[in-house]
Parts: structure tokens; sequence; C-alpha cells
């Protein structure tokens, strides 16, 4: 089986990053043959050269876009700069099937988030079946423009499978029209050989780290918001590193806020990390602040490395057995939070240990890329 696997990003960003164990274990454990095809050359492509894997680079369009600039003049400026480029697409994209890749040989297109539609075209032309990873609640991290006409019903009609990495996200795309009959969910893997043991320590701090792009929607304000309603004697005692690229003027106001409440201290900004599996076996325990994620990758990444888990909403994580929980914009749960794992560490610890043992259970790559062959053998017909 060769299959033509679609990305959309820079292998730095997270679905990037599940897409790439997920092919390996495709690869490894299944015997399908991958061909890639990114939206511009990246490390991705020199991911795949080093592993011998097929692949392409060809610029192709979003059909739909986020901002997550906190100025309102920058969202308008960049919305109009992707809907020129969607528009431009729509002509670009014709020449997809002169780039090089053997169309007679792919059985099977699988396009890696929602936001792209250069698989949608391919498989129309060339009648070869087409799945859609929906990675994104849509309206979660920030709010999203639709170019492309009837956008929800476009999609609909342009797979034969789509892949939703929860039920929380099969539920959302099926109420906005596309098809729930199509949509099966599976759930992302995650390479759990890849984590450490994290490195002991007897200091008496709480360390925390909050992982991901740094962003309103994210919620990392939220975060500091809590760190300041500790009692002092706790305050003084708990370390928060910020780990992902910041967008500028939420980093000042994130700067300001750390200035006016004296948390200079026990704050750093670390910027991109590119290998979180090291850095997270330096720390106690990992936040997800954000508004709405889909799947919540590195609260998986969290638990897989032994970490505490703190997180907004995610089916990963029951409350108090395998995570710690708080709704979004409850900043004195989430410093009730912190300050339970601060004062009660066995505790934390054995929930830690739950949550990882969870993730090796039910969340690994080798289960996930099980159900996805599953799926391709569905579609192709080889499977019930």
């Amino acid at each position: 089986m060769k299959v033509l696997f679609i990305s959309t990003a820079d292998y730095k960003y997270g679905a990037a990053k599940t897409q790439i164990d997920m092919i390996m274990a495709l690869r490894d454990d299944h015997g399908v043959v991958p061909v890639v095809l990114t939206k511009k050359h990246n490390d991705f492509n020199k991911l795949c050269d080093e592993q011998g894997i097929e692949n392409y680079s060809y610029w192709y369009r979003d059909i739909m876009s986020g901002s997550a600039y906190s100025n309102p003049i920058l969202n308008v400026a960049k919305h109009i700069v992707k809907y020129l480029l969607y528009v431009r697409g729509g002509l670009t994209q014709r020449g997809i099937l002169h780039c090089g890749i053997n169309w007679n040989e792919i059985d099977l297109i699988h396009s890696n988030h929602i936001r792209i539609d250069i698989g949608a075209y391919i498989s129309r032309k060339t009648g070869i079946p087409h799945i859609w990873h929906i990675k994104e609640l849509n309206q979660g991290h920030v709010k999203i423009r639709h170019y492309k006409p009837r956008c929800y019903r476009y999609i609909s009609e342009n797979a034969d499978k789509f892949i939703a990495v929860t039920r929380q996200v099969k539920e959302y795309w099926s109420q906005a029209g596309v098809d729930a009959g199509k949509i099966e969910v599976i759930y992302e893997g995650v390479d759990t050989g890849k984590f450490l043991s994290r490195e002991p320590r007897d200091d008496g701090k709480l360390k925390l780290v909050c992982v991901g792009r740094i962003e309103k929607s994210k919620g990392q304000m939220q975060i500091l918001q809590a760190l300041a309603k500790l009692p002092e004697e706790i305050r003084r005692n708990v370390a928060l590193d910020l780990a992902g690229e910041p967008y500028p003027d939420y980093l000042r106001q994130l700067q300001a806020h750390i200035k006016q409440n004296g948390l200079e201290k026990q704050i750093k900004f670390l910027g991109y990390q590119s290998d979180i599996p090291q850095l997270l076996s330096h720390y106690d325990a990992g936040l997800l602040s954000s508004k709405g994620d889909a799947f919540g990758t590195v609260v998986a990444e969290y638990m897989a490395a032994g970490l505490l888990a703190i997180a907004t909403y995610t089916e990963l994580a029951e409350h108090m057995e395998t995570g710690l929980r708080y709704e979004f914009g409850d900043i004195e749960k989430l410093a009730d939070n912190i300050r339970f794992a601060y004062e009660n560490r066995d505790e934390a610890e054995r929930i830690a240990e739950r949550g990882r043992d969870a993730i090796r259970a039910h969340y690994s790559i080798e289960k996930n890329a099980a159900e996805v062959y599953g799926l391709y053998e569905k579609v192709l017909g080889h499977g019930k």
C-alpha cells in the first residue's frame, strides 16, 4: 500500500511531529510505503531524506485560517493576505499533477489538516481515495475565517473518510455539517519511548513548564495570574518556564504583568524548543491553559514524561486520577491545582504515574498506527 501524506507546516510544530511518528509506525509496523508532500521545503523534508522516504514540496492554499494577534488591525491584515493567497492557490494548485509524483502508484491520499484542500483536489482529478485528518475544533483557539464558500459542505463532499482526534472533535464537525457517518475517532499517538526519566531533585521547589506557542488563546496570562494568587511562601518556591515562540504583542503584555506582580524571579521565557522529551525531564508538572485544544498533544507528552498534567479541557486526563483539570478562565481553580501540586508531592507523583500508565496503554503511537491502518484497509475495501 502506497500512501501520499500531505503535511501542513514545518516539522517544529506539533501537527507535523505527530504525523511523522505515525508515518514511521505505519511504515515499520504495517508495511505502508509513504510519499510525503509538504507546502514548502523544510526540516520535515530533511527528515524524510534521512529516513529514505520519497518526498516533494509544492505550495498549496489554505481554505480557512485563524489569527492570534491581539491587535485587530493585524488580524484583518493577515486575513487579507491569506485570502489573496487562497485565490492564487486556486490557480497554482493545478500544477500539482505534474510535480513528479507517479499517481498511478498512489493507493490513498491522507491530508494531515482540515485547513488544506490540495488532497481533495488531487482526489477529484485522479480518483484516488482521500482521508482527511481533523485536528482542531475550528472555533477553539482563535476565530477561524473560511475563504472557501460553503466550506463545511465542500469538506464533507471531498473525502472518503475523516479522522477526528477526539470524540469532541467529531461532535463539533458533525454539528457543523460534515457527514458524521464518514468520521472515525482515532486518538493521536505518542512515541512514549522518546521520553526520559525525570531528573531527581531535592531543592523543595515545584518546577512548572508550559509548552506551546505563546499567544492569547493559549492562556499563558491566566497561569501568571494564578501564580500571583499563591501565598508568598509557596510562590517563591514555584518556578515556571514558558517554552514556545511568542507573538510579540502578547509577549509584551505578559512581561508587563510579570513586572507588575514581582514574578521576575519565578518565570523564564525559553523560546522555541526542539527536543521536548529532553526538556520535560527537568520538571514536576506541565500546564495546558488553552481555550480549546482538540487533542492536546502536549498534555500527552507531559503524561508520557511522568509529569503531573494540569490542563483545561482534555479527554486524556481525568481530574485527580490521571491529571488535574480546570475550566478555561477559572484562575482560582488553576491556582488551587498548582497549590495542590506543591503541598501534596506524594499524591501528585501517584497521579502522574497513573497518567503515564494511561498514555502508554491507550495513546501509544503503535495503537494509533494500527487503527489508522485499519481505516486504510476499510477505505480500500480490504477490511470490513
